[in-house]
């Protein structure tokens, strides 16, 4: 008997099933059969069908078999809206008053002044050069700084990711992602039909053995956040970056290097060590306000009609007002001005929950706006999510950002959100507070009695 790796085998099932020759409720052959049929081992069969499991692929249930379900189903909306609890730590949202008046100034100045038809016109992925012009100074960092030539605009940040998912891999292709990502690159990859192949992290994000083993089993690029990632609030040292850089090129990999909290803590963009094989999203909501986003995509020269196309077909053209908007606020230096106002609000913030989370598992940085709590022993972290929404707080449970289904991490993604310091102090505080105490009895699992 030729016994086949059990790899190769699911590989060659999940490529049947994206192709549609095993569609959506096809019954696969009971284990036993498989495994004549296949030439394997019962064992081998048996580790065949977990692998396609794991992926999302097929479902099973003891005596009814095991069928080919929808893994491309969009995932249940999850930290995309605001909370409706009274304090929202869920959401990714900071603003002090200080931003929102120096933003309202500009504005009204913008609207008094006569507008130029370009903010009159249909939504565009390029408009003017002084826009494009503005927007690479805006993503400049030291000596770095972007072709305004290869910026293209997308409406928001997701439809910046999406497009270049979508431009990298065709329904059925893979990209590798931290094994904790952003909701939104896993909604948007299952609507694409892209399956998300998760990697190890270690204290610098992806580790680079991780990539390199993914790697070997195919892969149509790889998307990344080097800087404050999140949930998990990891960055990339420049040794980092350059190793991961020195992978792309000798495997042949592009990476979309999302660098949405990049103005948070300024470092050289992965980018940079790897030009030809990197495309950079990035947005305006992170950096001012999601009332008024902008999705921001540099793409290599090779890339760059691709990466327009994708724009188009997704009809995810940024509108011109925002982009109109964008150069104005730029040019006025109210986008600096805030980003400065926000690193200044992280830094306080942080210091404020360092002092209450002292004891626990709490990782977070001075520049960033979210933090990561690993909860203590007994907790569960869809419980910990509920407990903290029956004291008035939303907090986003790991879970919301695990790749495989099925896993869920124990911790909770806590932003800096709260609308002012006090409000912020009391909030964490009684989140620290709720972590030092033993859950209820309730949220530990039940034991069945032959276990």
């Amino acid at each position: 008997m030729q016994v086949k790796p059990f790899v190769q085998i699911a590989d060659h099932l999940a490529q049947r099933i994206a192709s549609g020759k095993l569609p959506l409720g096809t019954r696969l052959p009971p284990q036993r059969r498989f495994a004549v049929e296949e030439g394997i081992a019962v064992s081998t069969a048996s580790r065949v069908y977990e692998e396609l499991k794991r992926r999302g692929l097929v479902s099973g249930e003891v005596g009814r078999g095991t069928y080919v379900c929808n893994r491309f189903a969009p995932l249940a909306p999850s930290v995309q809206e605001p909370a409706t609890a009274g304090i929202d730590l869920e959401i990714m949202f900071r603003l002090g008053p200080e931003a929102r008046e120096a933003i309202a100034s500009s504005t009204r100045r913008f609207f008094a002044q006569h507008l130029s038809p370009a903010a009159f016109a249909p939504p565009s992925l390029r408009f003017g050069r002084s826009v494009r012009a503005a927007l690479a100074r805006m993503t400049s960092v030291g000596e770095y700084a972007p072709d305004p030539e290869n910026l293209l605009l997308a409406g928001n940040g997701k439809q910046a990711i999406a497009a270049a998912f979508s431009a990298l891999a065709v329904r059925g292709g893979r990209i590798a992602v931290e094994s904790l990502t952003y909701p939104f690159a896993i909604s948007a990859a299952r609507m694409l039909g892209i399956e998300l192949v998760p990697l190890a992290v270690d204290d610098e994000g992806v580790v680079p053995r991780a990539l390199q083993d993914a790697a070997a089993r195919g892969l149509d690029g790889v998307y990344l956040q080097p800087t404050l990632q999140s949930p998990l609030v990891r960055t990339m040292s420049a040794q980092r970056r350059s190793r991961i850089a020195e992978l792309l090129e000798d495997l042949n990999l592009v990476a979309i290097e999302d660098r949405v909290y990049g103005f948070l803590r300024p470092a050289t963009p992965l980018a940079c060590y790897a030009l030809d094989r990197v495309i950079q999203v990035d947005s305006l909501s992170k950096r001012l306000m999601p009332g008024i986003s902008l999705g921001l995509i540099i793409a290599p020269e090779r890339l760059k009609e691709p990466v327009a196309a994708a724009v188009q077909r997704g009809g995810w053209m940024a509108p011109s007002l925002s982009a109109a908007l964008a150069e104005f606020w730029i040019e006025e230096g109210v986008v600096a001005s805030v980003e400065e106002m926000k690193r200044r609000e992280a830094e306080e913030m942080f210091s404020i929950a360092a002092e209450a989370f002292q004891g626990l598992d709490y990782h977070s940085a001075p520049e960033a706006l979210h933090a990561w709590l690993e909860l203590p022993s007994g907790w569960r972290a869809e419980a910990f999510t509920a407990a903290c929404a029956e004291l008035g707080i939303a907090v986003a449970p790991g879970r919301a950002f695990a790749v495989t289904e099925g896993v869920a991490p124990s911790g909770v993604r806590i932003a800096y959100s709260a609308p002012d310091v006090p409000t912020w102090t009391f909030a964490i505080q009684e989140v620290a507070r709720l972590a030092n105490q033993p859950p209820p009895a309730s949220s530990h699992p039940v034991l069945s009695p032959s276990r």
